[in-house]
């Protein structure tokens, strides 16, 4: 059997030429019942070819190839199981077909974000470079949703308020699997639960933890795409609170969520590692003021750091230090006066590498909102042109490069909050 590039056949395989009606070849031996009967009649040829183009579009933009590969091999199972059936094959086409098309797909920001009160940056200025040479420019990529309005609506029925927050991500038997935690407010508590996100299927409550002023943050920054995911749940302090001498919090407690090849297992509690309190801060200074690097690349070469402070400091920017040089800062974004908000703004940067010698960051002022740098080529470009959107997280899925990123929506009244969050790809 020949296989098309996904490893899965809808007959035998997709064919560069036309001159087939099936989307397998009729012509090699060894075809069963159903494909016989499929070659001999154009319809049903004609069906098939309609599912190889579904199936081909769907696998382009899933993040949950695994499954839909799963789907397609019970499909195949359940199409042969027709025989010479002409009427049976022909339904379990158009069953497959109407699946298929609804399938997911990535859209340009420009077609997704058009609601009152979306805010849709206008494209970079043509030209743009800074004193250190640094190209800035306009790159968007598509997006996907991951998390609704809706969703986020039906479990925070009864709040106050709420938030979400990317934790990591793991891949599952093949599956993109995106974990976060949505803080909900009630009453003079917040609920703190670990969701997962996968595709075509509701997000799953893999945990919940009430108490005041929760905080659920991850024990490492492991970004392997597979084993355990280890965190930590801790509150500030509060009515009824124990609170330790040494810390605004009361006793952390640590978990592990089980990440097997096959699917997301159990929860358990785990020793709370030590601490991590004694490493010494790395200092730089990002132009003329000082700045804290909280990033080093994966192969140990560079630092990140940004000023993070107000717009009135003309070195404001998004900096990279050689390993072990303070001295060495470069600015691969333009000086905050050139993108100032007004005179009250003022940043936090969040960011995070990507593959080889990228990172990507975000920018909560002017020429908002995530931008992707290469060293190498020394380019910066904004992929995500959307006000709010914030905390880039790097996924590499099937061999390309992905970010997910959470969005906070208000209406045009700004009456109206929804949190959401997307996955983007170029």
């Amino acid at each position: 059997m020949i296989k098309i590039k996904y490893g899965i056949a809808l007959g035998f395989s997709l064919l560069a030429s036309n001159a087939l009606a099936a989307g397998f070849d009729c012509t090699l031996t060894g075809l069963n019942e159903t494909e016989k009967t499929i070659c001999s009649d154009t319809y049903l040829s004609g069906l098939d070819n309609v599912t190889n183009g579904y199936f081909v579009k769907a696998m382009d933009n899933s993040y949950g190839v695994g499954t839909l590969a799963r789907d397609q091999r019970q499909w195949l199972a359940e199409r042969n199981r027709c025989g010479a059936d002409t009427e049976c094959i022909k339904q379990r086409y158009i069953e497959r077909n109407k699946t298929l098309s609804r399938a997911g797909v990535y859209h340009q920001v420009s077609e997704v974000f058009i609601r009152p009160g979306d805010k849709l940056d206008k494209p970079v200025a043509p030209g743009l470079k800074n004193d250190a040479g640094f190209t800035l420019s306009e790159e968007p990529w598509r997006v996907r949703q991951l998390i609704s309005s809706s969703d986020v609506t039906e479990l925070t029925a009864g709040s106050t308020g709420h938030n979400i927050t990317i934790l990591t991500h793991r891949i599952v038997n093949k599956d993109l699997i995106v974990f976060v935690v949505l803080y909900v407010d009630r009453d003079d508590k917040k609920t703190a639960y670990l969701l997962s996100l996968k595709e075509s299927v509701k997000p799953q409550v893999q945990a919940g933890y009430e108490g005041y002023n929760l905080e659920l943050t991850l024990l490492d920054n492991n970004s392997a795409p597979e084993g355990d995911i280890l965190y930590r749940v801790a509150e500030y302090s509060g009515s009824g609170v124990t609170v330790n001498s040494a810390s605004d919090y009361a006793t952390p407690h640590a978990f592990a969520l089980n990440v097997l090849p096959k699917e997301i297992g159990s929860i358990k509690e785990v020793s709370l590692p030590a601490s991590a309190a004694d490493a010494k801060k790395w200092v730089g200074y990002c132009g003329s003021q000082e700045c804290n690097s909280r990033l080093t690349s994966p192969d140990g070469q560079w630092r990140l750091a940004s000023a993070d402070r107000s717009n009135n400091d003309v070195d404001e920017g998004m900096y990279f230090f050689p390993l072990d040089r303070p001295d060495a800062g470069v600015n691969v974004f333009l000086p905050q006066a050139d993108t100032a908000k007004g005179p009250d703004y003022s940043y936090n940067r969040n960011y995070v590498w990507g593959r080889g010698s990228s990172f990507y960051f975000d920018n909560e002022g002017g020429y908002a909102c995530i931008w992707k740098t290469d060293l190498a080529d020394k380019t910066t470009k904004r992929i995500l042109p959307v006000e709010a959107f914030l905390k880039p997280h790097y996924v590499n899925y099937n061999g390309e490069d992905m970010i997910v990123a959470s969005y906070t929506y208000y209406n045009e009244n700004g009456d109206y909050l929804s949190e959401e969050v997307y996955l983007a790809r170029k």
